[in-house]
C-alpha cells in the first residue's frame, strides 16, 4: 500500500515576462514530494491509473436512445433513403461528419454531408438551413456535434417530414428538441457512465451499437477529434484515443498520412501531442479561415495523390491562418505594452478590437492573451461590416466569463458559452459602453493580481532522471486534457553554461544537480531547454543554484539519443518555502 500522498504549495514567485514589461505571479503546486516511491507508481496513483478507477469500454445500449437510433438507421438503410449528415465546423464536427459519412457509404447508403460556414451559418444548426436539407430529397437527418439545442431547426424538419437523429456531447440547456433519437450522455436523463466523450466518440458508439464491420479503423478519426476538442483523457476516452493512436501510426488513411508528411510527423510515432500540436490544428483551420468541407476531403480522400493535393492546399489555409493570428496578437501585446508604459498597470480584463481580424483567429488570440497575461479576456472584430462586432472570449478559473457578458445582454444581440469561454455579437454603437462596464465589473470581481499556478507531479532527485523514465511514463499516455505529460522539481541545479539560438529566440542551459550520495561523481549534469527564453539569459547567473519545473524530452543528434530538460519554470534557491496544505 502507497503511503498517503503529501500535497505542498511552494511559495508565490515573479516571473518576467514580455521582455520585461509584465509580471506574473507563479504558484508551484507540488503534488507529491516522496521521493521513496517508484516515479511510476507515484505517477499513476496521482492520476488515478492505478486500476482504482477501471477504465472500460461502456455498453453502447447503456446510452439513452441508442436502440431507438439503430432501428431508423437500419430502416434507413433497408429501404434506400437518403440520409444527410450535417456536422460543424471544428475538428471534432469535422471527424464526426467523415466517420459517419464513410461508414454509411461503405454499407451502401444514399448518403450526402452538409458542414455550416462559420461567416455566412454560424454554429449549429438553423431552421434556414432545412432547406439544404430539403435539397438533398433528406428522409433522414443526422446531426453531429450539434443538435441538442436546435429546437427551432428540427421542429422545421419534423414539419417537413424528416426524421433526425441528433449525436451530440454538448450540454442540455432547454427543452430537447424533436427528434427519433437524441444521442447524447449529458443530456439531462442519460445515465450513461463516461460523460466526457467527444462527439466523435459518441459517434463511435453508434457504431458500436450498429455492430459495424471494421469499426476499428474508424478509431484514427475518434482519436483526432477527441484530442483537438480537448476532451479529458480519462476513463473511456483514454482508452479510445490509445487504439485510436496505434490505428494512426500502423495503418494511417491517405488523407492523414498526407497532413503529418506536411507537418513532418511521417518519421514519427503519432502522439495525443502530435494532434494537439500539428494534426488538430490543420483540420480545424479550414472551418476558421475558408470552409471545413476541406478539412473533410482531406479525410476522406480515398487514394494518394488526391490526398497530397488537397492536404497542401490545407497547409496554405494553414499558413494563412498563422500568418494573421501572429499579426493580430503582435499588434495586441504592443498595444498592451504601450498601456502599461503610460499607466504602469493593466485592467484585470483585457478587451481588444480589431478592425480586420479574421473571424477565425479571434478565439485564438484571445485564448493566447488569456494564457499569457493571466487575465479574462475578449478579442473583439470589425471585419463584418454593417455596424456588426463579434467577438471571442477566455477566461482564467474562478471567473464565469458567460455570466459576466450576461451582466451586459442588453447591450448584446446575442451570446453564449460557459465558464471558460464565450462568443457574443454585439453593434458598434453598444461595443464602448460594453467595454466600459465590463472592465468595471472584472475590476471588482477579480480583487487580487492574477495567479498562474503551475502544477508539478512530484519531485526526483538527480539520480532518477534519465532516458529510462522518458521510456516509461509513456506508459501513462496518452497525454493532453485531463491526462498532461509530467512535470517534475529537480532542486538545487547550478548553472555551468548558457547558449541562446534560434536567432535570439531560445536559450539552452546546462546544469548540474547533485546526486544522492556525494562521492568523486557527486553531480550529474543535464541539458535544459527553455523555448522563448532567449532573451532571459542574464536571469541564469553561472554558478547560481535554482529548483527547476521541467518535463522530460529527448534530442536525437548523431545516431544517438540525449535527455532534455523542457524547462516550465525556475526559482533561485534562496526563494524557497514550502507549507502543506493538505
Amino acid at each position: 500500500t502507497l503511503p498517503a500522498f503529501r500535497a505542498l504549495a511552494c511559495d508565490t514567485r515573479l516571473t518576467l515576462k514580455h521582455d520585461g514589461y509584465f509580471m506574473t505571479r507563479v504558484r508551484w503546486q507540488i503534488a507529491s514530494s516522496l521521493t521513496e516511491i517508484p516515479v511510476l507508481e507515484r505517477l499513476r496513483v496521482l492520476r488515478g491509473l492505478d486500476g482504482s478507477a477501471p477504465e472500460e469500454i461502456h455498453d453502447p445500449g447503456l446510452m439513452l436512445d441508442m436502440d431507438k437510433a439503430v432501428e431508423r438507421i437500419t430502416r434507413a438503410l433497408r429501404d434506400r433513403e437518403r440520409i444527410v449528415v450535417f456536422g460543424d465546423y471544428d475538428a471534432d464536427g469535422v471527424t464526426s461528419t467523415a466517420l459517419l459519412y464513410a461508414w454509411l457509404r461503405s454499407v451502401g447508403a444514399r448518403v450526402s454531408y452538409i458542414l455550416p460556414h462559420r461567416v455566412e451559418d454560424g454554429y449549429g444548426l438553423k431552421a434556414a438551413m432545412i432547406d439544404r436539407v430539403l435539397e438533398a430529397k433528406a428522409q433522414l437527418l443526422i446531426t453531429v456535434d450539434n443538435g441538442t439545442s436546435a429546437n427551432e431547426a428540427l421542429e422545421r424538419a419534423a414539419a417537413e417530414g424528416v426524421d433526425t437523429i441528433v449525436v451530440d456531447h454538448h450540454a442540455q440547456t432547454g427543452e430537447l428538441p424533436p427528434a427519433v433519437a437524441i444521442l447524447n450522455p449529458n443530456r439531462r436523463e442519460d445515465h450513461y457512465p463516461f460523460k466526457g466523450l467527444a462527439a466523435v466518440g459518441v459517434a463511435f458508439k453508434l457504431l458500436q451499437a450498429m455492430n459495424a464491420e471494421n469499426r476499428i479503423s474508424y478509431l484514427d478519426l475518434v482519436a483526432l477529434g477527441t484530442v483537438a476538442d480537448m476532451a479529458p483523457l480519462k476513463g473511456e476516452n483514454r482508452l479510445l484515443v490509445r487504439r485510436g493512436l496505434r490505428v494512426l501510426n500502423e495503418s494511417p488513411r491517405p488523407g492523414i498520412r498526407a497532413l503529418m508528411s506536411l507537418a513532418r510527423l511521417d518519421e514519427r510515432e503519432i502522439s495525443g501531442r502530435s494532434i494537439s500540436w500539428q494534426l488538430g490544428p490543420r483540420i480545424n483551420c479550414a472551418g476558421r479561415m475558408e470552409s471545413a468541407d476541406l478539412a473533410l476531403e482531406v479525410l476522406l480522400a480515398p487514394e494518394e495523390s488526391t490526398a497530397r493535393r488537397l492536404a497542401q492546399r490545407l497547409e496554405s489555409v494553414n499558413q494563412l491562418r498563422q500568418e494573421i493570428q501572429r499579426e493580430a496578437i503582435a499588434g495586441t501585446e504592443a498595444a498592451l505594452k504601450k498601456a502599461l508604459e503610460e499607466t504602469g498597470q493593466l485592467d484585470r480584463a483585457v478587451i481588444m478590437v480589431g478592425d480586420d481580424w479574421h473571424l477565425g483567429v479571434i478565439g485564438l488570440v484571445s485564448g493566447r492573451i488569456t494564457s499569457e497575461y493571466n487575465r479574462p479576456s475578449i478579442a473583439f472584430t470589425r471585419v463584418l461590416g454593417d455596424g456588426v462586432v463579434k467577438g471571442s472570449a477566455r477566461s482564467v478559473p474562478g471567473f464565469d466569463i458567460t455570466a459576466a457578458i450576461g451582466e451586459f445582454r442588453h447591450l448584446l444581440e446575442e451570446f453564449g458559452g460557459h465558464k471558460e469561454a464565450a462568443g457574443l455579437t454585439l453593434r458598434e454603437e453598444n461595443l464602448q459602453a460594453f467595454i466600459n462596464g465590463f472592465t468595471a465589473l472584472a475590476n471588482r470581481e477579480i480583487t487580487e493580481e492574477p495567479e498562474r499556478e503551475l502544477a508539478i507531479d512530484c519531485e526526483l532527485l538527480a539520480d532518477e532522471v534519465d532516458l529510462g523514465l522518458l521510456e516509461s511514463i509513456a506508459e501513462l499516455a496518452p497525454f493532453g486534457t485531463g491526462n498532461p505529460f509530467p512535470v517534475f522539481l529537480l532542486r538545487d541545479c547550478t548553472v555551468t553554461r548558457r547558449f541562446v539560438f534560434g536567432q535570439g529566440k531560445h536559450l539552452k542551459l546546462w546544469v548540474e544537480a547533485p546526486l544522492r550520495e556525494a562521492g568523486a561523481e557527486s553531480a550529474r549534469r543535464f541539458e535544459v531547454l527553455c523555448w522563448s527564453g532567449g532573451k532571459r539569459e542574464q536571469d541564469y547567473p553561472y554558478g547560481k543554484a535554482f529548483d527547476l519545473a521541467f518535463e522530460l524530452g529527448s534530442n536525437r543528434w548523431n545516431g544517438e539519443t540525449q535527455l532534455q530538460l523542457v524547462l516550465q519554470d525556475a526559482r533561485p534557491v534562496e526563494l524557497r518555502t514550502a507549507t502543506s496544505i493538505g
